[in-house]
């Protein structure tokens, strides 16, 4: 049941409801004490207004103020939030699309077979975290699709980075307790590309869901969007989950490009040997991280991703500006 709150009774108001999917100018909310009871609210036209650099203004995740009519629900404020997990959305102004907001990890699902594993993607999305002080697992699915030495090399480099790393297999049903275990009574997102297994794992973990899953295109090497807009699901066990839709894109929201060498936990560590104290990496006298990475004792992908994502970040902040005001 909806306790609705009366405007001007308090500084700290307590929330009426928490969003539990957005879809045009309408969401599902409900009670944070019982997420199963939904019911449809539509968002006030000036949230819009005062949220002009968002692509929407409210995102799954969000504690809500609401007011009942004839018309019905209608959500009148978001309250402040304990974070913000975000994109870059496409097109040529730069706004950020808001993707989850007031949960405690941030679950990134990746895949061997197809969709192959993405160092450049997956980097991004820890970036980003890292950007939003957002605890992050890495979770690899698929991997009966891939030779073991692989496997063994890419959770190296992520174990060897500072991030716990899960194997799972929703096919064979490997690692599945331990996903379990994971999600445990906590708030937790999914997030990753299209195909690499986020609802098949949820179904492993709760079949009451009944998400609906898809096969992967052969011919396209990527998987279908079967996700089609983000949705917060209560679990039985405890805690909830947001899951997303799949991606084939992710550009990080925010990140001044001269702070980018800070979200690789690894080349963090290796820079503060540098000669110079902002040195980028790429290309300045007695660096650290590049001398490891000529030794091969820094990982090839990483340093990578990092130089292309820096000159994104470079071309639309500007130099090595200070990102969005």
């Amino acid at each position: 049941m909806f306790g609705l709150h009366c405007i001007g009774m308090s500084d700290s108001p307590t929330p009426d409801a928490v969003v539990l999917r957005v879809d045009a100018r309408q969401c599902d909310v409900a009670p944070l004490s019982d997420l199963s009871s939904s019911r449809p609210a539509l968002m006030r036209g000036r949230l819009f207004e005062e949220s002009a650099d968002d692509r929407m203004p409210v995102a799954v995740g969000d504690h809500v103020l609401l007011t009942d009519s004839e018309a019905g629900l209608a959500i009148d404020e978001v309250l402040p939030r304990t974070n913000t997990f975000a994109r870059r959305a496409s097109g040529e102004e730069v706004q950020r699309q808001l993707l989850a907001t007031n949960f405690q990890q941030l679950v990134v699902v990746t895949s061997f077979g197809t969709p192959n594993f993405s160092s450049i993607m997956t980097d991004r999305i820890l970036a980003a975290a890292s950007f939003a002080s957002i605890p992050v697992a890495l979770v690899i699915n698929k991997t009966d699709k891939a030779k073991r030495g692989k496997i063994k090399k890419v959770i190296a480099t992520y174990e060897d980075a500072g991030y716990p790393v899960l194997c799972t297999s929703a096919e064979k049903e490997e690692g599945i307790a331990e996903f379990r275990d994971l999600l445990h009574s906590k708030i937790s997102v999914l997030y990753g590309l299209s195909g690499v297994g986020k609802s098949s794992l949820l179904n492993c973990i709760e079949p009451g869901l009944g998400l609906k899953t898809k096969t992967v295109s052969s011919s396209l090497k990527s998987g279908r969007h079967t996700t089609t807009f983000a949705r917060m699901w209560p679990m039985e066990m405890g805690g909830a989950v947001i899951d997303t839709p799949g991606v084939r894109v992710f550009r990080p929201w925010g990140i001044p490009p001269h702070e980018l060498r800070l979200h690789y936990p690894e080349m963090l560590a290796l820079g503060n040997q540098c000669h110079f104290p902002d040195c980028s990496h790429r290309n300045e006298p007695d660096c650290t991280v590049l001398a490891a990475l000529e030794a091969k004792e820094f990982p090839a992908s990483r340093h990578r991703s990092y130089v292309e994502l820096m000159e994104e970040l470079e071309s639309v902040y500007g130099g090595t500006g200070e990102g969005p005001a």
